[in-house]
């Protein structure tokens, strides 16, 4: 009998290493699977074959580890150039330059020079200063546009992330329980590791593997998002993202990373800091316009009106040409007394309308040299993370010619034991015979 048991064993051994490696074969193009194995070991006992151990997946948790930091800094960093690629572009576009049309206001103000009491050349001066004006109300309408983007893609991240959170600690609890029943996890597990994978790219995290199978995640910062079958949720209000969990709320920065992390980053460091300098350009300019004015007198030979108005809290918003000056009431003239013809004003109101332009081209050029450096370091980041993946796969992934191979073998180790089964019943057979 211990030549048939043999047989069996070894027969049901192999029909089950053709299954995972089946199941192997089939699962080859799907992303994220880890191949799985099957462990043979010698059954206890003398002559009783063949038991299998355990199928279990092929995996290296560093790998792993490997892919989520990779991905995370990835992910930040297309975050971070995705805003700050737009802002570049608005703050330098040729038709919203606040170079250029501060240069077409001192072009008309150089232009009237020559005839500093014409009513054309005043029209004109007012002219360019509505469409410095408007211009600086698009831009304005740009930045406000991404900020309202911004807050719409962090509530997505974190309605998403907060879904993610709750799958996986709903997959720790079915894999503890399969863990502690003996019952397979190993599709289970991979399926984790794909929502893991996912989460990665939302937010930095730190993994920690369990005795009853299942992961504990937390942030970078260790802020706690999945413990057993508890999960966190993400919550946005006024485009600050915070995460609570068991009733405590955790406030999230930029540090945690991932694609989270790089819009809250660029929240802080462009986005806001952008609109706080034009605030600044906006009203130092208009401040020194007005002063410059009011300096002068007009073709009345009045004290000069102002030609801008603002709100303090916010010129970039609120920046208007005051509506209440008139073509000849721009003070071009330097002196009560001078005549009509007088512009001795003039070149102090071009100096006034120049204030602005050595912040601007300096932020303009700080924004080219963020976005390149930015850019620089998504290609980085996309070459660690392809090769992270690539070191997984090389590991966990399926190679069909092997699989091909293993399948051959167990074909044959399988047709073995059958045909030991065959030997066996015929020589029964011939023994009964022989009485």
């Amino acid at each position: 009998m211990s030549l048939l048991s043999n047989a069996v064993s070894g027969l049901n051994a192999a029909n089950l290493a053709l299954q995972v490696a089946g199941n192997n074969t089939a699962n080859a193009a799907v992303k994220g699977y880890s191949r799985q194995s099957v462990y043979l070991n010698t059954a206890s006992g003398a002559l009783n074959g063949v038991k299998v151990t355990k199928v279990d997946r092929i995996v290296n948790n560093y790998l792993n580890h490997d892919i989520w930091r990779s991905s995370a800094d990835m992910s930040y960093y297309q975050g971070f150039q995705s805003y700050l690629g737009f802002i570049e572009q608005v703050v330098g576009a040729e038709s919203l330059n606040l170079n250029d049309a501060v240069a077409q206001i001192t072009s008309a103000l150089n232009a009237a020079l020559a005839q500093p009491d014409s009513p054309a050349y005043r029209q004109q001066v007012l002219s360019t200063a509505d469409a410095l004006v408007q211009d600086m109300a698009q831009l304005n309408g740009a930045l406000d546009g991404q900020r309202l983007k911004l807050g719409k893609e962090l509530s997505d991240l974190a309605a998403n992330s907060s879904s993610l959170t709750a799958q996986i600690a709903e997959l720790n609890q079915r894999i503890s329980k399969a863990q502690a029943l003996n019952e397979p996890v190993a599709e289970l597990q991979d399926g984790r590791e794909r929502l893991v994978t996912e989460l990665a790219g939302y937010l930095n995290v730190s993994v920690l593997e369990q005795a009853d199978g299942s992961i504990s995640i937390s942030t970078i910062n260790g802020s706690p998002l999945v413990i057993g079958n508890k999960a966190a949720s993400f919550s946005v209000l006024d485009n600050a993202v915070s995460v609570s969990f068991n009733q405590q709320q955790y406030p999230l920065t930029a540090t945690i990373g991932g694609r989270l992390g790089g819009l809250i980053a660029v929240q802080q460091q462009v986005l806001e800091p952008v609109t706080a300098q034009f605030n600044d350009f906006l009203a130092t300019m208009a401040d020194n316009v007005n002063a410059a004015l009011a300096a002068g007198f007009d073709l009345n030979g009045d004290a000069g009106k102002p030609l801008f108005v603002y709100e303090a809290a916010s010129p970039l918003s609120s920046l208007r040409r005051n509506p209440d000056i008139t073509p000849a009431e721009l003070a071009f003239r330097g002196d009560a007394t001078a005549g009509v013809g007088d512009n001795s004003n003039i070149a102090a109101i071009v100096n006034a309308f120049n204030s602005a332009a050595p912040g601007y081209n300096s932020l303009i050029g700080e924004l080219a040299i963020q976005s390149k450096q930015v850019q620089s370091s998504i290609k980085t980041a996309q070459i660690l993370n392809s090769n992270a993946v690539s070191a997984r796969e090389s590991i966990s992934g399926v190679n069909l010619d092997e699989e091909a191979a293993n399948i051959l073998f167990y074909q044959n180790m399988y047709a073995a034991n059958a045909k030991v089964i065959s030997t066996a019943d015929e020589l029964f057979r011939t023994l009964i015979n022989a009485f």
